[in-house]
This record gives structure tokens, C-alpha cells and sequence, in this order.
């Protein structure tokens, strides 16, 4: 197998890879660093130096996809600036030898290409984030310039090749403008001397590829990239008479340094923010405005009363405990951090916690019934842990007095698969506080 099969190949192989990796990722562990939030500021330069193969598609060649040899390999230079999470901007340096061969001649050369890409992060856009952290997929277009040199010459002594060689043996074809019979077929040398450089011969490339990023850590990624450069015009080869445009493949395999603070994350490799989505979408929703009204009123009627009393307990005899709701604490989305705006309720129980030292809370974490059992099982378990955190460390309760009861979805007040379509999902998403009584 050649060496552009082989790396073709394995680039094929690492898009398997990630797309199976996608099924590994768990969204439930994300910590705040990984996702990404305007305000925050993140590194989002980056250097990647790559190195590989080039196959050129001209008319003086022998092969339909992979050459058999002559095998050019060139060296890239790549300056990114991420705009965001799943865009940014690639400026690229690419150089490398030319070879092609056909029937009695062929061509050789040099070029220097520079071209200024759009990179877009598939992953991002699909699945709103890198895949199981490690992964990018990406696809990219740009626009830029080639500048190179080349030369047509004989296989069989090397000579150099004149436009009278070519045009002679095609029934009278005319030479193309500004070309004479004795001038020699090179571009960036001296028609009439081949041997002496000018200027280089510049056609505009657009290039067009894809590619796939491998996370190491920070500061370091490797990566394979694919790109398929089409000039504008017929000229790489100086086979004047051609009728398609010239291209040329590049496979790089590269290593990339991430500029910035080492403590910060780069923000290609963030996720989606859920929240900020679900916040915008909520705003104008009539119905989780309604909640929110009816929420501030509970509170209001609440807190002219005491949020804990014992004298209606001890009408019973075996009680074990009595879900007298003292509070309820609201999460955003997919959150399980408590909100500042929450904190009044903790505080309201804290309080009565303090004024009796015999009462003991149950803390019971609930879900919507958006993501799957066994994730929303966590997820309410993670706000129970949450609220008895900000209940031991912002007030000063004991710990023992307190028990967690995550329950998941398990018991919907809002049930948006029966009742509402629109659904009140944060009525859902909430830890209640209620008092144990114990048995007198």
C-alpha cells in the first residue's frame, strides 16, 4: 500500500474512532471550565506545524489517484485564531516540491502556498462539543495563493521542452497568447534561458478539506488533515494545451501548540452552554413566567407565616416523618449549582433550624423528565448534595441533622408527557426541604 493510501487510511480510521467515542461521553460530569459561556475568557490562538504527502491532478500524469513513486512530501505552517466554539480562522503556509509524468516528458517544480481558511468544528455544530473531550472533526474552505516555478522537460535526456514540441503534433493547434515556438515551456524562469529564475508564476488556490484533532492536554493536540487545493487556471504543469483546471492534495499530520494561560481551556474544546440557550427560550414563555409569578406569591404567603411549626404533629401517634414543606429550591437546566436568588429560602430554614436544635430535614432532589433515568437519578442527587452544602458551609448546620432523598424523576408534579405539551419542566427541577418528625 502506498503512503497516501496508508494516510488516507488512517484518517478514515480516526473519524471511526471519534464517532465511536461519541458514545462514551457523559454530559453529567462536565465541570464549569468545560463549558462555554461568552463572558469567560478562554485561549483561542494556536500554532500547527504538520508534515506529508502531496499528490498532484494535472494533465502530465500517470495515475488516476495515488502515484507509484516520486513521492513529494511537504511541510505547513498553521496560525489559528477560534472565533467561538465551533468556528474559527486558519492562516496556512504550505510548501513542497512538484513531480508529474506522461507518456516521453514531465514536469518539475516548486511551490509556496498561502491561503487564509474558514475552519468550522462538525462536532460542535452536531453534537455541541468536542467528542468524549478528546475528539474534533472539522471541515474548512479558504481562498489564497500559489506561487510556483516549473519546468516541462524529456524523459528520455532531461532537455527541456519547447512550445514548437508540444504544438507541432497537435494537427495545428494555435500557441497559446503571448507564446512562440522556440520559447520553452516554464513558468517563473526565463522562456528563452530555462535556466534562469524570475518572478514566480501566482494562480489564485481554493482550498477545500477536512480534518480530525486529537486533546492531549492544554497545551497540545495532534491531528491529520486532508485538503484538496484547485487552482483557477492550467498552468502548474506548463502543459499549456490542457482543458480541466490543476489541483493538488495535501495530507498533513501535525502538532499544535495552544497559545495562552496555561489554566485556562481552549475554546475549541468546550461545550455547548444549555443553559444559556434554555434561559433565552424561557424568557418568552408564557407559561414559565406564570410559574415564576405563582412562585414569588408562594413566597410571599410563606414568609407571613412560620415555615416550621410542630404543633400539628403531635395529633399522631406513629409518624416517622411529615413532608410539611418548608422550602423549595429551583435549578436552571441541566444545573445542580444552588442560585443566589435561592439562597433567601435556605436562609428562611436555617434559621428555624437554629431556633430548634431537635429538628431534623429530609432533602428530597427532583428532575424533568428530559434525559434518561439513570442520569436524572444523578443529577437530583447532585442538587440534594448541593443544597446540604450550602446548608453546612453558608449557615452553620449540622450535617447530621440532614438526610438527602434523590428521587429523580420519579415523581413528577409536572407531568409534561400527560398534561402540558409545552411543559412546566421547572417545577420539576427543585429540592424540597421538608421536616422529619419523630415518633413521640
Amino acid at each position: 500500500m502506498s503512503l497516501y493510501k496508508y494516510s488516507v487510511s488512517t484518517l478514515f480510521i480516526m473519524v471511526l474512532s471519534c464517532t465511536y467515542s461519541f458514545a462514551q461521553i457523559d454530559f453529567s460530569n462536565l465541570t464549569d471550565e468545560q463549558i462555554y459561556r461568552k463572558h469567560n475568557k478562554y485561549n483561542t490562538w494556536s500554532v500547527n506545524i504538520g508534515y506529508g504527502p502531496l499528490v498532484y491532478y494535472t494533465d502530465v500524469i500517470d495515475y488516476t489517484l495515488f502515484p507509484k513513486e516520486n513521492i513529494k512530501l511537504a511541510p505547513s505552517i498553521i496560525v489559528s485564531k477560534q472565533l467561538g466554539r465551533s468556528w474559527g480562522l486558519d492562516a496556512q503556509f504550505l510548501m513542497g516540491d512538484m513531480y508529474g509524468q506522461k507518456n516521453n516528458r514531465y514536469f518539475e517544480g516548486d511551490f509556496m502556498d498561502y491561503t487564509m481558511n474558514v475552519r468550522f468544528s462538525i462536532n460542535q455544530l452536531v453534537a455541541f462539543g468536542p467528542l468524549a473531550d478528546k475528539w474534533d472533526i472539522y471541515g474548512k474552505v479558504g481562498l489564497g495563493v500559489t506561487a510556483f516555478r516549473s519546468r516541462l522537460r524529456r524523459l528520455d535526456d532531461d532537455s527541456f521542452m519547447q512550445v514548437k514540441d508540444v504544438h507541432d503534433n497537435l494537427g495545428g493547434y494555435p500557441n497559446p497568447p503571448g507564446w512562440e515556438d522556440d520559447d520553452y515551456l516554464v513558468m517563473g524562469y526565463n522562456k528563452q534561458d530555462p535556466e534562469e529564475e524570475i518572478k514566480r508564476q501566482t494562480e489564485l488556490v481554493v482550498p477545500i478539506g477536512a480534518g480530525v484533532r486529537y486533546r492531549i492536554n492544554k497545551n497540545f493536540d495532534l491531528g491529520a488533515e486532508i485538503t484538496m487545493r484547485n487552482l483557477t487556471a492550467d498552468n502548474l504543469d506548463v502543459n499549456l494545451s490542457g482543458a480541466d483546471n490543476d489541483s493538488y492534495m495535501h495530507v498533513g499530520f501535525s502538532v499544535s501548540y495552544k497559545i495562552g494561560k496555561k489554566n485556562k481551556r481552549h475554546a475549541r474544546w468546550t461545550y455547548k452552554d444549555f443553559n444559556l440557550a434554555y434561559e433565552s427560550q424561557r424568557a418568552s414563555d408564557p407559561l414559565a413566567i406564570r410559574l415564576d409569578s405563582l412562585k414569588s406569591e408562594l413566597d410571599r404567603l410563606a414568609g407571613l407565616d412560620s415555615i416550621i411549626t410542630t404543633k400539628s404533629y403531635q395529633k399522631f401517634e406513629k409518624v416517622v416523618y411529615e413532608e410539611g414543606i418548608s422550602a423549595s429550591v429551583f435549578f436552571d437546566y441541566d444545573r445542580s449549582d444552588v442560585k443566589k436568588s435561592e439562597h433567601r429560602q435556605l436562609a428562611r430554614v436555617a434559621r428555624a433550624l437554629k431556633r430548634d436544635k431537635t429538628i431534623e430535614m429530609v432533602i428530597s432532589g427532583y428532575c424533568d423528565d428530559r434525559g434518561s433515568y439513570e442520569y436524572n437519578l444523578k443529577l437530583s442527587e447532585r442538587r440534594c448534595n448541593s443544597v446540604l452544602e450550602a446548608m453546612v458551609n453558608d449557615f452553620g448546620i449540622d450535617r447530621s441533622r440532614f438526610r438527602t432523598d434523590p428521587k429523580g424523576e420519579s415523581e413528577l408534579l409536572s407531568d409534561t408527557q400527560n398534561m402540558s405539551s409545552k411543559g412546566l419542566h421547572m417545577a420539576n427541577r427543585r429540592v424540597d426541604l421538608l421536616m422529619i418528625v419523630n415518633e413521640e
